[in-house]
């Protein structure tokens, strides 16, 4: 007997209009429409269910995020919290005494949230932590400070070059600071235990949380071999909780078997789509790359990271194996750089060829977008994260930051995500940044109405678009043939459910199974 399950008297968002009732079978749907035209076709012996006319929506995916270094996060010094350097050092010291050996990792601090707004410098971390590494990650994870014996264990001194696409902070004399910005942050890489295999129960955890937040696919980027070797493990067993979908670091790509690749999956949990090339950093420590300096740093403009012809041989590479290219650029002159880069390569590959971020989108790069078309990745809890960005940027330009509305009525595709870690992975305050634009606080990074997105645009970005992006139309929305991924929320109304966020979600459906159920929906 079939697996089937029928949902009557309900109000099914399909993804593009309402329904009264859904019936799934075998991890599809077969039917959404009226409840009595969707009980005409169930089987004898199909479990129904009146919901009273609470809402259905498709699942939710994440386009973009890290599930390793979530997983790491989630276990660790998390600092994101702090507001001053006073305070940060205090919180890595009482964590690195109650954590007497190996390196201390902490992850989420950004100068823009302390109170004088400053970087620690090496001799600061020094007070915290002496006797071994200190890794403090920046919230973008474009950047880092370290401590003194993190330097000399990494063979960071005053003599040590600026590697390409990179660069090691000084102070007036020369001599390392601590900070390291994008490809320095390599020689502290082995330091931070991250190339080491994450554990497949600790992923797990972390998957099983989404998919109480509603999460039915995560997009798991810049993947290396030892997080795939970890979710191909959970994928083996049958116990991934949600579905996941691969983006292979660029850098890295040789490092995998064909076999890693095409991993095979009847049930469609796991797959490798594309890989993940870096062209820029990000605005938080000036690294995103800019056609213009920075408001506040006008000898700076960002860094442009890898070479072109470095970059475009590997795209090739990744191409003629069937994966899908996606390049993360932030800075406008950036964006124009991937766009340049991805254009060979346009209907490649089954899943569109993508664009990480495009954080600065003014209109004089909307020509270029609009005959490259890649799919835009976009983080619209960045809205609020980046306040500060109107002063980075100057107001005028920080206009075209995340600027949604003008994006979408140009007919981009925008999939929404978080970059979890270096935001919140909750999907609902990306909904809820999607429709307001400020803050509960009232604070954005372009808090112009006119960039807001309706709230069915919010959840299509969440759903149906994310969903093309991957290269997988059936994912996202709930139509017959689709996969029956889906949410049963407590609410009526989509506005009321942006607005309540996570706490709306009943039940989490993957593939007909059911990932979660609230513990008060249980007893």
């Amino acid at each position: 007997m079939s697996d089937a399950h029928r949902w009557y008297n309900a109000r099914v968002f399909t993804g593009r209009s309402y329904a009264e009732s859904l019936l799934v079978e075998d991890g599809r749907v077969v039917a959404v429409g009226s409840s009595e035209s969707v009980h005409r076709v169930a089987s004898t012996g199909t479990e129904s269910t009146d919901l009273g006319g609470h809402l259905i929506l498709p699942g939710l995916i994440d386009a973009h995020l890290h599930v390793a270094e979530l997983t790491r996060a989630r276990g660790g010094l998390e600092v994101a919290d702090a507001r001053s350097v006073k305070e940060l050092v205090e919180r890595i010291r009482t964590w690195g005494e109650g954590h007497p050996s190996g390196t201390v990792v902490g992850r989420g601090w950004d100068a823009e949230r302390l109170a004088r707004r400053e970087w620690p410098t090496r001799e600061e971390l020094d007070e915290a932590v002496a006797d071994r590494p200190l890794v403090l990650y920046h919230a973008s994870g474009h950047a880092a400070v370290v401590n003194s014996a993190a330097l000399r264990a990494a063979g960071v001194d005053r003599g040590t070059v600026d590697p390409p696409g990179g660069r090691i902070g000084r102070s007036r004399d020369g001599a390392p600071d601590g900070a390291l910005f994008e490809e320095a942050m390599r020689r502290v890489a082995s330091l931070a235990n991250d190339t080491s295999p994450p554990d497949p129960k600790a992923l797990a955890r972390t998957l099983r949380f989404a998919g109480t937040l509603g999460l039915t696919t995560v997009s798991t980027m810049s993947v290396g071999v030892e997080e795939a070797s970890s979710l191909l493990a959970l994928q083996r067993d049958r116990i991934l909780p949600v579905r996941v979908r691969m983006y292979l670091r660029l850098s890295r790509l040789e490092e995998f078997s064909p076999s890693d690749l095409h991993p095979t999956d009847d049930r469609g949990d796991l797959a490798v789509t594309g890989v993940k090339g870096f062209t820029d950093g990000a605005f938080g420590p000036r690294t995103a790359w800019l056609s213009a300096p920075y408001a506040d740093a006008p000898g700076e403009a960002g860094l442009a990271v890898g070479t072109d012809e470095e970059l475009s041989r590997a795209l090739s590479d990744a191409v003629s194996n069937g994966l899908a290219p996606a390049l993360h650029a932030i800075g406008d002159r950036a964006v124009d750089r991937a766009l340049r880069l991805l254009q060979p390569f346009v209907g490649s590959t089954p899943a569109p060829v993508r664009i990480e971020h495009a954080g600065l989108t003014p209109p004089e790069l909307l020509a270029r977008l609009n005959e490259v078309r890649p799919a835009l990745v976009v983080q619209p809890g960045f809205v609020w994260s980046d306040s500060w960005l109107p002063q980075r940027l100057g107001r005028e330009r920080a206009r075209w930051a995340y600027a949604f509305r003008t994006l979408s009525d140009q007919g981009h595709l925008l999939a929404g995500s978080s970059d979890a870690p270096y935001d919140p992975v909750d999907p609902w305050r990306g909904l809820w940044a999607t429709v307001s634009r400020r803050d509960p606080e009232g604070r954005s990074a372009n808090p112009d109405p006119g960039e807001a997105l309706s709230t069915e645009e919010a959840i299509g970005m969440y759903t149906r678009n994310a969903g093309r992006a991957l290269g997988e139309p059936d994912l996202g929305v709930l139509e017959p043939g689709a996969r029956a991924d889906l949410l049963i929320l407590d609410t009526f109304e989509l506005p009321d459910a942006v607005r309540r966020g996570a706490s709306t979600v009943r039940e989490t459906w993957v593939g007909g199974r059911r990932a979660f159920l609230r513990p008060s929906e249980a007893g």
